[in-house]
């Protein structure tokens, strides 16, 4: 009788002690799951900083990507502006130089730029001639000997100019134009000596005074004509030009006729 009622009390305990326990393991348990959710949401709240700090870095990135482009497009801009502006600074670069007007037809003119000086023949430039457009020129009077201040700047044929000019399109666009209004004749020479040997065609004389002193000259005749009473040794004065090397007679002066 005495051990079953140990038993029974035993029992009775044992099971107080389960009863008394088993909330205890709730509370735990209910502790860690708060421990746990806390945990999650530190664990959410850094992964969204984490992605957040992504995303920024990534924006940056991408603006610091593009940034070099938008420089890089900016001055290909600024380098074609200065290829195109040198471009054009190098077609428009000016030059100046003396020749011989040959020809005016209305804002051409033509210039013989290898003589600016009067004409040794007729003709002579006329092969050579460069082309110049005035529409636009400022025109200048060079100052001389008889210089009016009133002046007009007259461009025709026969004078000298001083062109300052740049190529555009392939003309030649005249930015300023000067001359002395002086007008260039034919240069014409005249010598004077013995006659030392006649032709058809040519007369060679030795010059003994005048231009080409001490030398002997072949002159071409075919422009003027020879008395026929001339001769050898017949002292003579010729009137001439020179042209590509050959000297043409205009006009022939003898002492002895």
């Amino acid at each position: 009788m005495k051990k079953s009622l140990l038993l029974a009390l035993n029992l009775l305990m044992i099971t107080s002690l389960l009863g008394a326990c088993t909330p205890a393991k709730t509370e735990e348990t209910q502790d860690k799951d708060t421990s746990k959710a806390i945990q999650s949401d530190k664990n959410t709240v850094e992964e969204e900083k984490a992605d957040e700090e992504v995303l920024q870095g990534n924006s940056v990135e991408h603006e610091t990507e593009n940034e070099p482009v938008v420089n890089s497009v900016g001055q290909n801009d600024e380098e074609s502006y200065a290829e195109s502006q040198g471009e054009e600074d190098a077609v428009r670069q000016e030059k100046t130089v003396e020749g011989y007007v040959l020809d005016v037809e209305g804002n051409t003119i033509t210039v013989d730029l290898e003589n600016p000086e009067g004409r040794n023949y007729s003709e002579e430039g006329l092969d050579r001639g460069v082309k110049f457009d005035i529409t636009n020129a400022e025109k200048e009077v060079i100052p001389t000997s008889g210089y009016s201040e009133d002046r007009e700047c007259r461009i025709k044929t026969g004078i000298t100019v001083l062109i300052t000019y740049y190529e555009e399109n392939g003309k030649n666009i005249v930015t300023k134009i000067s001359t002395d209004n002086d007008e260039k004749e034919i240069i014409v020479y005249v010598s004077s000596g013995e006659i030392e040997e006649i032709t058809d065609k040519t007369m060679k004389i030795h010059v003994r005074e005048g231009d080409y002193s001490g030398e002997s000259l072949v002159f071409d005749t075919t422009e003027t004509s020879i008395p026929e009473e001339a001769s050898v040794n017949s002292t003579v004065t010729v009137t001439y030009y020179l042209k590509e090397n050959t000297y043409y007679a205009l006009s022939f002066i003898f002492d002895d006729l």
